[in-house]
């Protein structure tokens, strides 16, 4: 990536795809995830790689579109970070939208002697804690 906006164009991209190669390539291979499936928190590129395939190995004929939304981006010439939200859908072979979900995320950047890679990325929704369910529901 040459800029930090170049990860949500591509992380998108990579999604719509389902190359996982291409997602995973955005990340440093010592990128700390926080996610809000199975394990919740994988300490590098190796150990979170696995769930990544699976997930896009596993969608069938389906597709998922990403969309990001009040993103705000802080940056120095070697460190950045973003925030803001991400939107899932999942897209029917018609076109009809099947699921979806809103999460937060927080995404950490550095920037290497050329690129930019995410060494850290949190991705969270917050309870409510009258029922237990997401309050970014849509």
């Amino acid at each position: 990536m040459k800029t930090i906006e170049d990860f949500f164009t591509a992380y998108q991209e990579a999604v719509w795809q389902k190359d996982a190669n291409a997602l995973l390539g955005l990340y440093d291979t010592e990128a700390v995830q926080f996610d809000m499936w199975d394990r919740g928190f994988y300490p590098n590129l190796e150990e979170w790689k696995p769930g990544i395939k699976n997930w896009l190995g596993s969608l069938g004929d389906e597709k998922v579109k990403v969309d990001f939304e009040m993103i705000k981006i802080h940056l120095s010439e070697t460190i950045g970070f973003a925030s803001g939200l991400i939107k899932f859908q999942a897209i029917s072979p018609k076109g009809a939208v099947l699921r979806s979900m809103k999460n937060r995320i927080t995404v950490g950047f550095s920037k290497g002697a050329d690129r930019w890679t995410v060494v850290h990325q949190h991705i969270s929704a917050p309870i409510s804690s009258e029922n237990l369910s997401g309050i970014l529901d849509i």
